[in-house]
C-alpha cells in the first residue's frame, strides 16, 4: 500500500516559483507517522501570502495551516512530537514564539530554534517544520518526559510555552535541540567554547535517551547546527567519541546563528528504538563515506530502522569518494545528489517513490531554480513535502546545494 499524499499541487503558476515545474504534497501519511511541509504564511491553497513584514502573522497562518493539514491527514495537534522553527533575524522570535505557544497549549513539544539566511523568498520571515506521529494508543498519547516552561529559563524567559526534553511517541524518539543550557535550563555551560557545549549537549542527550527507554546504540541520525565553520575542529572530536561504533548518518548546517548569540552549537538526534534490540538497525556504507569531514568516526550513508530509511546529506561529492561533481555548478552538484539518493535507497531495500520529506540547502538563492528543476525531473510522480533553507555555508566550502531526504517503506 502507497503511501498517502494529501494536497498535491505543483509550483508552476503558483503563488511561490510561477516557472518552476515541481510536484509536491501538503502532507503525506506513512505509516504512524505524518509529514508537513513546512508552513509559512503562505496560503494552503498555494494562491497568497499573508504578512509580509509582519513575522508574527506569518507564524498565525502558519500554525492554521499546521491544524488543518494534521486533520486532513487523521492526525491531531497533540501528536506533534518536534518544531523546527526557522527565522531570517533573532528579533523574530519575539513575535513568532507567542504565537506558536498559542496553538501548541498543552501539546508540550520539543523544539530547535533556528535562525537562517533565507527562506524561499525575502519576504518570508518564518516557517516551521513539524514531525508528527499518530499514537498508537489514542487514550494515552505519547510519553513526555522533562516537561517544562520557557518562562524564567535561560532562552526566553519572558516567554510562557511549555515544552518536553524528550518524547517517546511509539517507538519514534524525538529530543529537544541539545546545546550548552543544562537540562533545567537555568544555566549555560561553555559561553566562547564551542567544544563544552558540545560535550554538555551530547551529555543531555545520553540522559535523555534513557529517560525515553533508549540508548545512543538506537540513534539514527543526527543533525548538527554551528554558527561558525571554524569550530568544526573542537566540535567533531567531541561527537566522534560519543557516537563512537555507532554509525549514525550525518548532516552539519551552518547558520546565521542559534536561539542566543552564546549559543555556538545544537544538535538534532532522531532515534528509533528497534523491535529486536540485539539485531539493531541496519547501516550502511560506513566504510567508504562520502562525508566531507574527517570525524575520526564512522558515519553511515544509510540507516534503515524498520520501514524507516534516514540517508546522510547529500550532495555532489560521489559516493565512491572520487571527488566533486560540478564545483560552481549547482545543477549538476543536485543531478550528482539525487543519483546518490537513488543508490542509497535502493541499498536500504526502498524505491525513490517511498520519499516522504526532503529538506534542500542552498547558499544562495539564485541556485534555487535550477536545483528544483533536477529534483522536479528525479522526483516526478513522487509528490514529497519540502522545506527550502538558505544557509551560511556548506561542509566543504566548493559545495552550493545539499538535499536531506526521508522516507518510509509501504
Amino acid at each position: 500500500m502507497s503511501h498517502k499524499r494529501i494536497g498535491i499541487n505543483n509550483t508552476k503558476g503558483g503563488y511561490l516559483a510561477p516557472d518552476l515545474d515541481f510536484g509536491s504534497s501538503r502532507a503525506v501519511v506513512a505509516g504512524d507517522q505524518v509529514f508537513l511541509v513546512g508552513c509559512t504564511g503562505l496560503t494552503l491553497d498555494g494562491k497568497g501570502f499573508v504578512g509580509k513584514g509582519d513575522p508574527g502573522a506569518q507564524a498565525e497562518t502558519a500554525m492554521q495551516n499546521v491544524r488543518a493539514l494534521l486533520e486532513e491527514a487523521g492526525a491531531k495537534m497533540e501528536d506533534i512530537c518536534l518544531i523546527n522553527n526557522y527565522t531570517t533575524d533573532r528579533s523574530h522570535r519575539q513575535h513568532v514564539y507567542p504565537v506558536i505557544a498559542k496553538h501548541l497549549q498543552g501539546v508540550y513539544p520539543a523544539s530547535t530554534g533556528l535562525v537562517v539566511n533565507g527562506l524561499a523568498e525575502p519576504y518570508i520571515d518564518f516557517e516551521i517544520d513539524a514531525w508528527v506521529i499518530i499514537p498508537k494508543d489514542r487514550t494515552n498519547g505519547h510519553q513526555r518526559f522533562r516537561m517544562i516552561n520557557a518562562k524564567g529559563g535561560f532562552i526566553m524567559p519572558t516567554l510562557d510555552f511549555g515544552n518536553a526534553r524528550a518524547i517517546r511517541a511509539n517507538n519514534h524518539v524525538f529530543l529537544q535541540g541539545q546545546t550548552g543550557m543544562t537540562l533545567d535550563g537555568r544555566t549555560f555551560v561553555g559561553e566562547g567554547d564551542p567544544a563544552k557545549q558540545a560535550e554538555t549537549a551530547m551529555l543531555n542527550v545520553l540522559e535523555l535517551l534513557a529517560d525515553a527507554g533508549a540508548g545512543i546504540e538506537d540513534v539514527c541520525k543526527i543533525t548538527t547546527y554551528l554558527t561558525d565553520p571554524s569550530h568544526q575542529a573542537s566540535i567533531c572530536p567531541v561527537l566522534a567519541r560519543h557516537f563512537d561504533k555507532v554509525h549514525p548518518v550525518s548532516k552539519m548546517v551552518f547558520l546565521k546563528g542559534l536561539a542566543r548569540p552564546e549559543i555556538n552549537f545544537e544538535i538534532d538526534v532522531f532515534a528509533i528504538i528497534p523491535e529486536d534490540k540485539k539485531r539493531g538497525h541496519e547501516r550502511h556504507g560506513f566504510t567508504h563515506s562520502n562525508h566531507p569531514l574527517d570525524l575520526n568516526a564512522s558515519l553511515s550513508k544509510v540507516v534503515r530502522a524498520g520501514n524507516f530509511v534516514f540517508i546522510q546529506g547529500q550532495n555532489g561529492l560521489k559516493l565512491d569518494g572520487s571527488g566533486l561533481t560540478g564545483p560552481g555548478d549547482p545543477s549538476a552538484q543536485a543531478e550528482q545528489a539525487m543519483q546518490n539518493v537513488k543508490a542509497l535507497l535502493e541499498q536500504a531495500g526502498a524505491r525513490m517513490e517511498d520519499i516522504c520529506k526532503l529538506t534542500t540547502y542552498v547558499t544562495r538563492r539564485e541556485h534555487r531554480a535550477s536545483i528544483y528543476s533536477v529534483l522536479g525531473k528525479h522526483l516526478q510522480g513522487v509528490n514529497p513535502v519540502s522545506t527550502g533553507l538558505i544557509v551560511n555555508t556548506l561542509e566543504n566550502p566548493k559545495l552550493d546545494f545539499e538535499i536531506d531526504v526521508f522516507a518510509v517503506i509501504p
